[in-house]
């Protein structure tokens, strides 16, 4: 393999990396036939995707179901303001072509299912997994082991540490040799709760990336049989030895699992609400016959009292002025105060995913007495912007 297999332009524009030893005209031939699914793209798949359409990784394909909004923006670059409100498969794929155009990329603009799951999976060499949920993590690891043990990179955050490791590769350990069952969602504080500085997706994003080329490449040491952990606050890196498991559940010697199955719970939403979308502060579909109330019915009734259900923290950070303090994990207290006053209370969270909990503590001890806003304090924020911004006639 010379330089002559590559065109002109492929030689000036990925010149920084041929001209390693390891990399090379071959190594960027293997690169422009790699294909790599990408399933999430958001703190995560965002980063993740624009160095991987730097590298000259030839086909991507891109499964999220969905539309970039605003507060996407502090930790997924990938997108702009004038994206918002548009399907965020197809806003990556623009920008992506506009670093790259020389790439193929396919974009599946829908959840990542176990209709589609195996199909998906077979159609790539590897995959990132920079999903938010945890049904689709399993998901993931599930169909890349039953696919004959085909490697992924899953990567896992919380505020500021995560961890990441390549899964399901032959003979290396699943995600399910590391967490044979998926935790109760009750017992994890969705991401909106307890939040994220932006560099960090980006970093594990980057690391991500960066082991999918090495695999590609067949470059050093993946993290096959290792699970990376950082700690930003302290800057600390581990590596820790992560065995295969002969007992798990999916690639042990004994599988009990032989099918695609998902549970719809989602982080931090109760299994008696759980949450279909991709992000935990969404309603959940479940609660459809809810009392809900949009912004601007609320306005409609400026009796009702307003009661914040987030934690400290996200109602120092901003709240509905007036609004009521009343954290979800201290819901009973209020209860008890609540039965002795007189009026309606609307319920509000980030998003409207917590209010369902909340209604169900306190609807027994409150009946006929409850709302719930819809999209949470975010959608008072949204309204609020629309009211201060001009409007088209000045």
């Amino acid at each position: 393999m010379t330089v002559a297999d590559l065109s002109p332009e492929e030689q000036l524009r990925y010149a920084r990396q041929m001209v390693l030893p390891e990399v090379g005209a071959a190594g960027q031939r293997k690169l422009r036939r790699a294909s790599v699914l990408v399933i999430g793209a958001g703190g995560l798949g965002a980063p993740a995707l624009l160095y991987l359409a730097a590298a000259g990784v030839g086909r991507l394909g891109i499964i999220d179901p969905d539309r970039v909004e605003l507060s996407n923006l502090q930790r997924q670059v990938l997108y702009d303001s004038a994206d918002c409100g548009g399907v965020k498969v197809e806003q990556a794929r623009q920008h992506l072509l506009a670093l790259n155009p020389d790439l193929r990329i396919d974009v599946y603009p829908e959840a990542f299912t176990s209709t589609n799951a195996a199909g998906l999976i077979a159609a790539y060499d590897l995959a990132i997994e920079g999903s938010d949920r945890f049904a689709t993590k399993y998901l993931v690891n599930d169909a890349c082991v039953l696919a004959g043990n085909k490697p992924y990179i899953g990567a896992s955050i919380r505020s500021f540490s995560g961890m990441l490791s390549v899964y399901a590769a032959p003979g290396g350990p699943c995600y399910r040799c590391l967490f044979p069952e998926m935790p109760d969602p009750a017992t994890v504080p969705s991401c909106a709760q307890a939040g994220v500085l932006g560099t960090v997706p980006g970093l594990f994003g980057v690391l991500q990336a960066h082991e999918v080329l090495k695999l590609i490449l067949e470059l050093g040491d993946p993290l096959v049989g290792t699970l990376l952990t950082v700690d930003l606050l302290t800057a600390r890196f581990q590596k820790l030895r992560l065995p295969r498991d002969p007992r798990c559940p999916v690639c042990g010697e004994a599988p009990t699992i032989r099918t695609l199955a998902e549970t719809g719970w989602a982080c931090a939403v109760q299994a008696s609400g759980a949450a279909t979308a991709e992000s935990v502060e969404n309603e959940p579909a479940s609660a459809d016959q809810l009392p809900w109330l949009s912004v601007e019915a609320s306005r409609q009734r400026p009796s009702l009292h307003w009661l914040d259900i987030r934690t400290q923290a996200e109602f120092d950070a901003g709240h509905v002025p007036g609004a009521e303090h009343a954290p979800l994990d201290q819901i009973e207290r209020f209860a008890e105060r609540a039965a002795t006053r007189s009026g309606e209370f609307l319920l509000y969270c980030q998003g409207g995913g917590r209010t369902v909990r909340a209604y169900e503590l306190l609807g027994p001890q409150l009946p006929g007495r409850l709302w719930l806003l819809r999209g949470g304090y975010e959608a008072w924020l949204r309204d609020r912007g629309a009211a201060a911004s001009p409007s088209d006639g000045r």
